[in-house]
């Protein structure tokens, strides 16, 4: 468990309504620029929006700009989101050929919208191969003088695209802008980057590659892709926060890993994993994650024994009701990040139901709980040797996953 972050800045129009939010990377809550840049910047802060805080959160229902590298726009790593609340920025160090003008015109056709960042009026041979394909252009304004500035502007009106002025930190500047004819404006003047924070659960990357090495097989089973995801507490969490982004067109809520990788479908899977290796985000505690498998599989043995819940979805349950306390915040906040069935929730939080009472038994069993293990409808005798089987075997699970 560790804190994830991203920095989030306004852009405004004319009349000061926020059009979006760029997304920036940040490495930490105090933290006023980058560290960080390139594939696995660009990784973090797509993974962090959409698997860890939620796009709702980040941006609600504006367009969130997200700066992309060149492997992400000439189609090399994914873009694992829809299109409809993005915009798509092209930074000033992507090379212009026809590889990259190929992958404009390929999300462009896929309903993308595009940026240009950072654009130069002096730069005539990149900006004029570029402008076909965009909605908007972002100008620093800061570093142009005004007759730059100014044919920045003529150059850009010879198209239909929006002029967005960034670096706006003074009223002289806004001013000027808005002589100029620009339609929106970033900068310290009108409101400064914020760092929004959570507590995140990473995968490991062991899990990741082994689902990627499967994914890349034409035979591969959904069974043996549950059996990956399902033994990675982070992998699984980080899934359905995927699924539950408000652009993965979630239409139900889901009872186990099998539902939800399902839903997300082949394509989709493949392309969250490859951008959760790229982003480098495996931080495992061993003792944390044996803890939390061997509850998931004890609850799962003992859903065997009693038959009153399907044992995969005891499995899922144990192994979410270990959220809180890996993640450091109430059950209750836990589940509203989460698509789940109505079943699993009221297991998860009140302890209801035939699931509930599963977990509850473990739960009392771990911290020898003989007032709550007395109504539990398992025998001692029976908890004794389901969990001596599940702590045997999370602990080879998660002592391979954290030294391969």
């Amino acid at each position: 468990m560790r804190e994830v972050y991203v920095g989030r800045q306004p852009i405004f129009d004319t009349s000061l309504s926020v059009l979006g939010y760029e997304l920036l990377f940040r490495h930490s809550a105090n933290a006023e620029s980058a560290i960080s840049a390139g594939d696995r910047a660009t990784g973090r802060v797509i993974v962090n929006t959409f698997a860890e805080l939620g796009l709702d959160r980040m941006v609600g229902n504006k367009r969130a700009f997200i700066n992309l590298t060149r492997p992400f726009l000439v189609g090399t790593l994914p873009l694992p989101f829809d299109p409809e609340a993005v915009v798509l920025e092209i930074l000033e160090t992507a090379a212009v050929d026809d590889d990259l003008l190929a992958g404009l015109q390929r999300l462009i056709a896929a309903g993308y919208t595009l940026a240009i960042d950072d654009y130069r009026a002096d730069d005539i041979e990149r900006t004029e191969k570029l402008l076909p394909f965009v909605t908007y252009v972002k100008v620093d304004v800061l570093s142009q003088s005004d007759d730059e500035l100014a044919a920045s502007v003529r150059q850009c009106r010879a198209h239909r695209v929006h002029l967005i002025a960034e670096r706006v930190e003074d009223h002289r500047t806004f001013n000027r802008c808005v002589e100029l004819g620009f339609d929106y404006f970033q900068g310290y003047l009108l409101g400064r980057p914020a760092v929004v924070s959570t507590p995140g659960l990473a995968p490991t990357t062991v899990a990741c590659m082994e689902l990627l090495n499967r994914l890349s097989k034409p035979d591969v089973t959904f069974d043996e892709l549950v059996e990956i995801v399902r033994i990675d507490l982070g992998l699984s969490y980080r899934l359905l926060r995927a699924v539950n982004s408000a652009a993965s067109g979630l239409v139900r809520p889901i009872s186990s890993v099998r539902e939800a990788l399902v839903m997300l479908g082949h394509r989709q899977l493949r392309a969250w994993v490859l951008l959760m290796v790229v982003a480098d985000a495996s931080d495992v505690v061993e003792e944390q994650l044996t803890a939390a498998m061997t509850r998931a599989r004890m609850c799962e043995l003992i859903a065997v024994h009693l038959r009153t819940v399907r044992p995969d979805v005891a499995f899922f349950g144990g192994l979410l009701s270990s959220l809180d306390f890996l993640l450091n915040m109430p059950m209750s906040e836990v589940v509203e990040r989460l698509p789940l069935e109505d079943t699993i929730r009221r297991a998860l939080v009140g302890r209801e139901g035939e699931l509930g009472q599963i977990i509850d038994t473990v739960a009392a069993y771990e911290v020898a709980d003989l007032e709550t293990l007395e109504s539990s409808p398992v025998d001692l005798s029976d908890l004794a040797p389901a969990y001596l089987n599940a702590i045997a075997w999370s602990m080879s699970v998660t002592a391979e996953a954290v030294t391969a």
